[in-house]
């Protein structure tokens, strides 16, 4: 029996650095997946195939470890009765364009689809591992940093809105865009360098609390205005909403002196702002993904083809499904 599993990618619409602090998200899977697949295999030795920027094959004895850090901190979290060969593919290639990340959440991406192919060939009586146990792992593989947001829209699929609470609990709800908005992602080609700009921003919350709590809640205010738009399927509210958390996004970053928005994405927002398009970055920022709404499909397309000589222009969908497993006989 071959166990196959598949998660998507996201992109994160409202809440990024407020949902560090108590603060509400809204993120969303996009249909560019990752897949993976396990075995019990023959030989003596278990083997390892994984795409991402590049191509590698592994082989090491069961109960070893296989050198790629999310796939034995799975082992060890859902570890088996006893150690036995096994064959697996870990393809997250898709999420990754001439050998860089796109920014659509390829490691959480690729954890949930890895777990779910290991813990179902771990147990087949086995329940889907669920976003907390997930989101905990994450961490850890992020050396602690991170809310479970990418983990948490990878698991579910759709829009999630997302919250963490005082006690560390995440409370999260499957919610939709306004009818009347789409979108399209804008790639910059220039990978972020997330952790770093996460300990950066920790560092100004230490060193300035009283900056830090104002400029915070200007974004809670601002994803709570946001995410109350969407339950309301008020698309002028939700775009108005979104278009001014990407300005405060740029001052944030002013004020801990990082790059969160890039002068390529400045150059993009310029360009949408022409078009009336409401256009942020989408995560941490310093490069990677933006993000562009609109009620207006021939505002958004003429964007695109405008934006294109910045930028590369993704036309992503929502992706209703999260974390897929099936099963089939080889």
């Amino acid at each position: 029996m071959i166990v196959e599993a598949s998660a998507p990618g996201k992109l994160v619409v409202l809440g990024e650095y407020a949902v560090l602090s108590g603060g509400p998200a809204l993120a969303m899977a996009v249909d560019r997946r990752c897949s993976a697949e396990i075995a019990s295999s023959t030989g003596a030795h278990c083997r390892l195939h994984t795409r991402a920027a590049e191509s590698k094959q592994l082989a090491f004895a069961p109960g070893a470890s296989s050198g790629v850090d999310l796939v034995d901190r799975v082992a060890e979290r859902w570890p088996l009765a006893v150690p036995r060969a096994w064959r697996g593919t870990l393809d997250s290639s898709a999420l990754y364009h001439a050998g860089a990340k796109l920014g659509l959440g390829s490691s959480a991406a690729a954890l949930v689809a890895w777990a779910g192919v290991w813990t179902r060939y771990a147990d087949p009586a086995s329940e889907d591992p669920e976003s907390a146990a997930l989101a905990a792992l994450h961490r850890r593989l992020q050396s602690g940093l991170g809310s479970g947001l990418d983990v948490a829209t990878s698991r579910l699929g759709g829009v999630v809105a997302y919250r963490l609470e005082a006690s560390g609990e995440a409370r999260m709800s499957s919610v939709g865009l306004p009818k009347s908005v789409g979108f399209v992602a804008v790639c910059t080609g220039q990978p972020a360098e997330t952790p770093s700009l996460l300990r950066q921003f920790g560092a100004w919350r230490a060193s300035r609390p009283a900056d830090a709590l104002a400029a915070i809640g200007e974004l809670k205010r601002l994803a709570t205005e946001g995410i109350e738009a969407v339950l309301a399927d008020d698309s002028h509210g939700f775009l108005e909403a979104m278009a001014e958390y990407g300005r405060h996004l740029e001052k944030l970053g002013e004020r801990i002196g990082a790059d969160i928005v890039t002068g390529q994405h400045r150059q993009v927002a310029a360009c949408a702002a022409r078009h009336g398009i409401a256009y942020k970055i989408s995560g941490a920022g310093g490069g990677d993904m933006g993000i562009a709404f609109a009620a207006d499909p021939e505002a958004l397309e003429a964007f695109a083809s405008a934006a294109r000589p910045v930028a590369r222009i993704l036309k992503l969908s929502v992706d209703p499904s999260g974390l897929v497993i099936r099963e089939r006989a080889e």
